[in-house]
């Protein structure tokens, strides 16, 4: 399938068929386009956590998800948590050096000089969680395309108890909230296309309200 096609194809899942499984192949195809999306200054602030446990996804589903998304939790292959790093570990040494130090280029006195440099920026910057959610954006657009390639649905879930989820995610140790928290939820299935209200209809303003072209 071409791009275009997947961005074509995709749309918003409501009903999922939890008789029809997303195969370990597939999953890893759509885990390395979120791994190999862009990053900002190349620090890969976003992890991802791919729950397909059924006890632990209706743990998410009953205390994290609510409304119509706790259907989806529940009925969907595949629940992945996009979780990225609290500004406040972002900018610390530990955190810098794990990314930069992979410059073969620098040595030690060059790294720490090059570390102090981010610092600077990234505490000078306005909102380092608007800066974080970003690239997250930027990772689960990546790994919705990718699954839409592969004819999988998506939900991308921005509503939902995040404290909840950084709770639950900490106690199954999963992440440690004093280091990372949730910024988004993606839910993973197959559907059928046949099934009337499977998705919900995508309407979009024109290309000309969209889009100021200037030449």
């Amino acid at each position: 399938m071409s791009v275009k096609d997947a961005i074509e194809w995709r749309k918003t899942v409501k009903i999922y068929d939890d008789n029809r499984a997303i195969s370990s192949k597939e999953l890893e195809t759509i885990i390395e386009a979120g791994r190999m999306a862009p990053s900002s200054m190349g620090l890969e602030v976003c992890n991802i956590v791919v729950i397909k446990n059924k006890e632990i996804k209706a743990k998410f589903a009953y205390d994290v998800l609510n409304g119509s998304n706790v259907e989806k939790g529940l009925k969907c292959d595949t629940l992945v948590c996009l979780v990225g790093y609290n500004a406040t570990y972002l900018v610390s040494d530990e955190f810098l050096r794990s990314r930069l130090h992979r410059n073969e280029a620098l040595d030690e006195k060059k790294l720490s000089e090059t570390i102090e440099k981010y610092r600077q920026y990234l505490e000078n910057h306005n909102n380092l969680t608007s800066y974080v959610d970003s690239q997250v954006y930027i990772t689960t657009a990546f790994m919705t395309l990718q699954a839409a390639d592969l004819k999988i649905g998506t939900t991308i879930i921005g509503g939902f108890n995040a404290h909840h989820s950084n709770d639950l995610l900490h106690e199954l140790g999963y992440i440690d909230k004093n280091i990372k928290h949730t910024v988004l939820l993606l839910a993973l299935g197959k559907y059928d296309e046949k099934t009337n209200g499977a998705t919900f209809a995508r309407k979009r303003i024109s290309t000309e309200e969209f889009a100021k072209i200037v030449k």
